[in-house]
């Protein structure tokens, strides 16, 4: 194997590795009701409203908030929800559950991320794009501290 041929290799793992880590809200049809509450159909999703009636079926992805930690910071903060509607026009909330517990998410490099103000003036980064994949997002878990084992 000559160099180029290894250089070829090293930047499609390294693509490759990329990709695997973004992540994106669930599409409407991997968003179900169970027990009280809307969630991603996987058994492990993270991704769960908060508590709601009715057992409605989700029709439309509508978009994405993101929070920076910091003014215009895209690579630390939190992804506040991911926004749908039913087919009875109701508003549906998922958040990534996981995040709570800790870690740190980062917008992928995309252009539908905007970046604007909430209503109490806190900036946010807004995509209503409505292909979730576009809402692209990567999520690292809460690190161990310092010295601990």
């Amino acid at each position: 194997m000559n160099v180029s041929q290894l250089y070829l290799l090293f930047f499609a793992f390294l693509g490759v590795s990329t990709l695997a880590a973004a992540q994106s809200c669930p599409y409407p049809s991997a968003v179900r009701y169970v027990d009280g509450h809307f969630q991603g159909t996987d058994s492990d999703s993270p991704w769960v409203s908060q508590a709601m009636s009715g057992g409605e079926f989700v029709e439309t992805f509508v978009g994405a908030l993101f929070t920076p930690s910091e003014q215009d910071e895209r690579k630390h903060g939190y992804l506040e929800k991911c926004i749908y509607k039913t087919l009875r026009g109701k508003t549906v909330t998922l958040r990534y559950g996981t995040a709570q517990a800790g870690g740190a998410m980062s917008l992928a490099d995309t252009t539908h991320w905007v970046p604007g103000t909430d209503a109490f003036g806190q900036q946010i980064f807004q995509c209503d794009d409505h292909q979730p994949d576009n809402c692209a997002f990567t999520f690292e878990g809460k690190k161990a501290p310092t010295g601990a084992q």
